[in-house]
């Protein structure tokens, strides 16, 4: 409610939380604040869906309840898609938090240029997954949205990861490249906690089976290489844990969903050549 741009509609829903939440929302008095609740949990994509479907404005600006804005988030947001009207969605720079709010020193140089073309989306999500990292820092383009439809509701984990892929299909991305607001970083989030990565990586393959469906011959290529050598053998090197600590449950399932995508004999090649080979010659070239 401090922002510096004053012109919005703050549309809320409260997903049937017990913490007291709901009665602190209620004590708010401001004709721009539109208060809905669940009565059961329905989770992230739901809420989000549901919202947006209540919105009135060209550019709906995503939002986390336990981040922060700063003051000039919402208009930086709005100047930067008048200016670039035809990206799908735009997303900024960010600065971290942890659960108490203190600042956290994470540097994480980024040369994206600030309009991101179809192209150019595809390789960063092939080698980093979803550009935006985090929902709170994305603003939306409704027309485009209209036109992609809503969050996949079937997705616990990467349903904004699924979007950013739909919205960059046929329009560039958009990149503001000053921290508009601060990401809080804690150890209960859940899409940080290992037991969660096989879910990751269930629905991370679904949008990759998205994205390898509309780009063309060599930028499918080109993403099998970058895919294999990191997104997927970050997976791969999990199951390889999971094996080694004794938890052959989650080993199997990452064994099975990995070959069901790829051939695990060729994500092998790139285990050894990538984990073992590399660090060996890395540590001989020290001498």
């Amino acid at each position: 409610m401090g922002q510096d741009f004053r012109d919005f509609e703050l549309l809320i829903v409260d997903d049937c939380s017990t913490d007291g939440s709901w009665e602190w929302l209620l004590s708010l008095h401001d004709d721009r604040i539109s208060l809905y609740r669940n009565e059961c949990n329905r989770g992230l994509f739901y809420n989000l869906n549901f919202l947006i479907q209540k919105t009135s404005t060209a550019i709906i600006k995503l939002w986390s309840q336990d981040d922060v804005m700063y003051p000039c988030c919402m208009g930086e947001v709005i100047i930067f898609h008048k200016h670039n009207p035809d990206i799908g969605f735009s997303y900024s720079r960010r600065d971290y938090i942890d659960g108490t709010g203190r600042s956290l020193n994470i540097q994480q140089p980024d040369d994206t240029p600030a309009i991101v073309t179809p192209a150019l989306h595809a390789r960063i999500a092939f080698f980093t997954g979803s550009i935006a990292g985090n929902i709170a820092n994305v603003a939306l383009n409704k027309k485009v949205l209209n036109k992609v439809g809503l969050f996949n509701e079937q997705m616990k984990i990467s349903g904004d990861f699924e979007m950013w892929v739909r919205l960059a299909k046929d329009h560039p991305v958009g990149f503001i490249q000053k921290p508009l607001v601060q990401l809080r970083n804690h150890k209960d989030q859940l899409s940080g906690q290992e037991k969660y990565f096989i879910y990751h990586l269930k629905e991370d393959i679904q949008v990759y089976a998205i994205l390898l469906g509309y780009v063309n011959k060599q930028q499918a290529t080109d993403g099998w290489k970058l895919l294999r050598n990191y997104k997927l053998l970050f997976y791969y090197t999990l199951m390889v844990k999971s094996f080694l600590k004794g938890s052959l449950k989650t080993g199997y399932s990452f064994l099975i969903t990995l070959h069901n995508f790829d051939n695990i004999f060729i994500l092998s090649y790139y285990y050894i050549k990538n984990k073992l080979l590399f660090k060996k010659l890395s540590y001989i070239e020290k001498f």
